[in-house]
């Protein structure tokens, strides 16, 4: 379902940030809706999984420059919040959105005991995530909101015929072509270089010789083990949470319930509402079938297909009327008419199960765990907020160390491309190395649920590395650049030949040189590099062009004609150009509405570096 994985996304992108903030008060508004320092957040880091999306999970967000990834951060932060306020203004937000979001929360495997929703898990991971469990439920159903209001937008489109055949015949044509090759390897193997002009390329070029700057750091590590053996069980504290347990097993895992829900704002008036619902008590009382009651008459949209079922009750997510309305029904029995603010409800209790409680030593020992784990990282967070302090007060490392009773560490000496520290993450690589950061310095930061404190010890600067230690690499790249030279020499030499048995005998005279000629080559064919296939279909028939491969070599194209597949070639692959067809119009539409919320949004941000 949509809205469940809506509901783990906060604990996706609540991690680190690409952008940088002046403080953390206000951050202005868009469109009215206020921008907090999670919106923020979750700007940036959804930015960063778009890219990877695209170009894979070894994509580097960070490479782009701060202007580029500001702006792509800005642009996903405006549609978030002109999504959300579109959606808001058209009702989206309504009992309907927070009963899905509710819904949603109990689902969630991140607030469960084994397969069961934990209310103690809920509210510890939603306050660590710096929510409170009202605010976290107003979070979801936004966000919920706002996905339903973009995917209404998205999901209405057709193809017409036509303009699937367009398709298949632009990308199934085929071009018959002559070219020759030049190699650039073959080209560099027939390379030889003296050893004056190796030193003196080193000489001329020193700027490429010189050894990467290295730096390495001191560190203390905060984690929450540490503090596992100083943490204190309450006496009586796991039995009073096991009864708890047992109290809530009973209360929120027996009950499935149906319903049928009238919308007041759906009708002229109160009382037009409460005729309908009146009329659907009646004909339940006369023997009515509820769940095709429930299709018919139900304004739940969500609910009504499938006979109004709402689940597994879950007190603290349904309303307290529910609860009410249900607590002496017994299974296959309706309630009487519920009345909330907007809506008339009738339930019936579908199913009865009474779970049988996990063994009492299991439970007792998750509850000790997670006490602990609870009171560890609090006892940690303590250390920090004395950290603080003392960074603030300008104490080195290993004063704070000491005063911690941690361990200071040095790290190896590392250059930006060799960087392998054991804890895998781009904050620290990006700290040990910014311009900014400076020998001495204390800098924290937090990664999962540890804090890592570093200060750099020593900058070694870059120095010129003598000839006979790279004398391999300086053979590399000067024959590389030989070659690179060499190739657009021997292309316009090639070009400017006429005779057709002179061309020949040239070609002929050098092992790194070949000629063919292709029959009927697709655009995506595996005979030629993707590169030169798409130079070669974005030039029209007669064309000579020369294209440089990715991979050095040189290609002289004479493009001798384009031929596009009969019907029935296109017949036989009509069926997945139909499907390719949807997607890209879905797309073209999903663009255009980004595209649309952006240029009409009314940024007025503020105390943000983007």
């Amino acid at each position: 379902m949509l809205v469940v994985l809506v509901c783990a996304l906060p604990f996706v992108f609540l991690g680190t940030s690409s952008l940088s903030t002046a403080f953390t008060g206000s951050f202005g508004s868009i469109n009215g809706e206020d921008v907090t320092e999670a919106d923020l957040n979750m700007a940036s880091n959804s930015a960063v999984s778009r890219f990877k999306s695209i170009y894979g999970e070894d994509f580097e967000f960070d490479m782009l420059d701060e202007e580029t990834k500001g702006q792509l951060i800005k642009q996903e932060l405006v549609t978030q919040k002109v999504l959300l306020s579109q959606a808001r203004l058209l009702g989206f937000i309504n009992d309907t959105s927070i009963e899905e979001a509710k819904k949603s929360i109990v689902q969630t495997p991140q607030f469960q005991i084994e397969g069961v929703f934990n209310q103690d898990v809920y509210e510890a991971q939603v306050n660590s995530n710096g929510y409170t469990k009202e605010g976290y439920v107003d979070l979801i159903t936004d966000m919920y909101a706002s996905e339903v209001y973009r995917n209404s937008l998205v999901t209405s489109n057709f193809v017409i015929q036509n303009e699937v055949y367009e398709i298949a015949g632009l990308l199934e044509q085929t071009s018959d072509i002559k070219f020759t090759k030049i190699s650039f390897d073959g080209l560099k193997n027939e390379i030889v270089n003296t050893d004056e002009e190796l030193t003196g390329y080193y000489n001329n070029n020193q700027n490429q010789f010189y050894s990467e700057e290295q730096r390495n750091f001191s560190y203390i590590l905060l984690d929450p083990v540490d503090y596992e053996s100083k943490v204190q069980v309450p006496d009586g504290y796991i039995q009073t949470a096991y009864e708890a347990y047992l109290l809530n097993n009973e209360a929120s895992s027996q009950i499935r319930i149906s319903h049928i829900m009238i919308e007041k704002n759906n009708h002229d008036s109160r009382d037009s509402a409460y005729a309908i619902i009146s009329e659907v008590e009646n004909l339940i009382s006369e023997g009515g079938d509820f769940n095709k009651l429930a299709m018919e008459y139900s304004d739940d949209v969500v609910t009504k297909e499938n006979g109004g079922d709402l689940e597994y009750f879950e007190q603290d997510i349904f309303p307290i009327e529910f609860e009410d309305a249900i607590t002496d029904l017994g299974l296959n029995e309706t309630s009487k008419i519920i009345e909330l603010e907007d809506t008339f409800h009738i339930l019936k209790i579908t199913e009865i199960n009474l779970q049988e409680p996990l063994p009492e030593d299991q439970i007792k020992d998750d509850l000790t765990n997670e006490l602990i784990q609870t009171e560890s990282f609090a006892l940690m967070q303590d250390d920090f907020s004395e950290l603080e302090d003392m960074i603030y007060n300008n104490t080195s490392i290993s004063e704070i160390a000491a005063n911690l009773s941690k361990t200071n560490k040095s790290s190896e000496y590392y250059t930006i491309n060799n960087f392998d520290f054991f804890i895998d993450d781009l904050q620290i690589k990006d700290y040990l190395f910014s311009l900014d950061s400076g020998v001495g310095e204390i800098h924290a930061i937090e990664i999962a649920n540890t804090i890592l404190v570093m200060s750099i010890d020593e900058i070694i600067e870059p120095t010129l590395i003598a000839y006979e230690n790279i004398k391999d690499e300086v053979e590399a790249l000067l024959t590389e650049s030989k070659a690179i030279d060499k190739i657009e020499l021997m292309d316009i030499e090639l070009n400017s030949i006429e005779d057709e048995s002179d061309k020949n005998a040239f070609i002929d005279a050098y092992s790194f040189i070949s000629s063919d000629e292709f029959i009927d080559v697709k655009r995506y064919s595996s005979l030629l590099p993707r590169e030169v296939l798409t130079n070669i279909f974005n030039e029209s028939p007669g064309k000579v062009i020369s294209v440089n491969a990715n991979n050095g070599d040189k290609y002289m194209i004479n493009i001798i004609d384009f031929k596009k597949p009969t019907e029935e070639e296109i017949i036989e692959i009509i069926e997945q150009y139909e499907a390719f067809a949807d997607e890209s119009i879905s797309t073209r539409i999903s663009n255009i509405v980004n595209e649309d919320v952006f240029e009409k949004a009314k940024v007025k941000l503020q105390n943000v570096i983007l």
